[in-house]
């Protein structure tokens, strides 16, 4: 027997993890039963709402919800109960929970479900976005105070020295200055605005993924840490060696947090039907020499890309999609193989095809396992502690759909691995 929560407990001994990760979890996390009654509520949650476990035990949610809405929210457990699935909360709408000292605050909400011993249980994901919502508003003040200020701005310009030629071109250049810095001001809102879109398309995945992230981010955010406060501890001088280690560790960090979002980002714009398919003719050799550019600086220490490349040809596909696969293989490849070893890009010419392989002397893929190859955020066994999400050959694989083309692989664990793009030519 394994306890969740310490009041509620589940039989299967399996989820020793879990229960882990439910106290540990970043958010708060709250348990109801089928009659909406709380069973289990993890520490942060406990930390949200100023609520121990055990005085929540057995409440309803509206415990939780301020008393004008509580009947309405009664209404959304209900209809929820009758009809559960996976869904987020509060898109569209501002969403309030309240403390037991009776304040509120803002919050998005997912809920998810699960059967156990033949009762419903629901699972509710907390975030308190109480800090987001203050910068929300203060990026809205800062936008309205420069916009005063271009305006406040161009008045005067207006109406200064309007005789004077010299002056009148200094205005001029002064309003072009002006126009760009208020189109740099709208490209960086846009850009905020999009990068927070982001953010709650990430949101709406968690509930998905929590084992995964908690892991594939968690790692490199401690390290980051860590080094940050580790790098005050070395203030002279003589001592940049040190900041430098600790610097390295950072960006590295940076970098694995980077290539994880990345993964998650693409899965998810490959699913919502998002990515359009633009065929050009391009050199393939030009392509693929430019790929080989940009990621031999990423490479472990003493590792090379080396070209076998039939002869060049013009391929009518979308370039933009196939560098982005390539560029999955060679990582992998790079990722996987030790320091030293040599990844090998080949391209092979058939009458109507042409055939691209990555091929490199790494760990490579247990027979037994290589069936799930393809499958999201599927590792194998022997790639456990490197670092990845497991979703770039699910990636690889929607990919070459895209691009009307096939992926093939040949694998032996502890030897290296063959991936190989089949492509349609498309002359024109």
């Amino acid at each position: 027997m394994t306890d969740i929560s310490g009041a509620y407990l589940l039989s299967d001994q399996g989820l020793g993890l879990l229960s882990q990760l439910f106290k540990s979890a970043g958010e708060g996390m709250i348990i109801f039963d089928g009659d909406g009654k709380i069973v289990a509520a993890n520490p942060r949650s406990e930390e949200q709402f100023g609520w121990v476990e055990k005085e929540l035990i057995g409440e309803t949610a509206e415990k939780l919800i301020p008393v004008p809405i509580r009947a309405k929210h009664m209404e959304y457990r209900n209809h929820f109960s009758e009809q559960p699935a996976v869904r987020s909360m509060g898109a569209g709408r501002d969403l309030q929970a309240l403390r037991k000292d009776g304040s509120t605050f803002p919050v998005e909400i997912s809920l998810t479900y699960m059967k156990h011993e033949e009762k419903m249980l629901v699972v509710a994901f907390v975030t308190d976005i109480t800090v987001r919502k203050a910068q929300e508003k203060q990026l809205e003040k800062y936008a309205a105070d420069l916009e005063r200020k271009v305006r406040e701005r161009t008045h005067e310009l207006e109406h200064s020295n309007m005789g004077l030629q010299s002056q009148i071109q200094e205005r001029k250049l002064a309003e072009k200055a002006l126009k760009k810095s208020l189109l740099d001001l709208k490209k960086a809102e846009k850009e905020m605005l999009k990068s927070l879109e982001k953010e709650k398309e990430l949101s709406e995945l968690k509930s998905r993924f929590v084992s995964m992230a908690s892991h594939e981010f968690r790692t490199p955010l401690t390290t980051i840490a860590s080094s940050a406060s580790l790098i005050r501890k070395y203030p002279e001088r003589d001592q940049q060696d040190k900041r430098e280690k600790h610097i390295d560790r950072i960006s590295n960090s940076v970098k694995n947090l980077t290539a994880s979002l990345n993964d998650f980002l693409s899965m998810e714009k490959l699913e919502s039907g998002v990515i359009q398919v633009n065929k050009t003719s391009f050199s393939l050799h030009a392509l693929l020499k430019e790929m080989i550019q940009e990621l031999s600086p990423a490479l472990k220490k003493g590792q090379e890309i080396i070209g076998e490349l039939d002869a060049d040809l013009n391929l009518v596909s979308d370039s933009h999609l196939l560098k982005n696969l390539l560029y999955n293989l060679v990582s992998n490849a790079s990722k996987y193989s030790a320091e030293g070893k040599r990844i090998i890009l080949a391209t092979q010419n058939g009458p109507r095809t042409v055939k691209i392989s990555v091929s490199d002397q790494g760990i490579g893929i247990p027979l037994a396992e290589q069936k799930n190859l393809f499958e999201r955020f599927y590792r194998a066994a022997n790639a456990t502690n490197i670092q990845g999400t497991g979703l770039g050959l699910h990636i690889v694989r929607k990919y070459a759909d895209l691009l009307d083309g096939s992926i093939e692989y040949e694998s032996y664990e502890g030897e290296g691995s063959t991936f190989s793009l089949q492509l349609p030519i498309n002359k024109a």
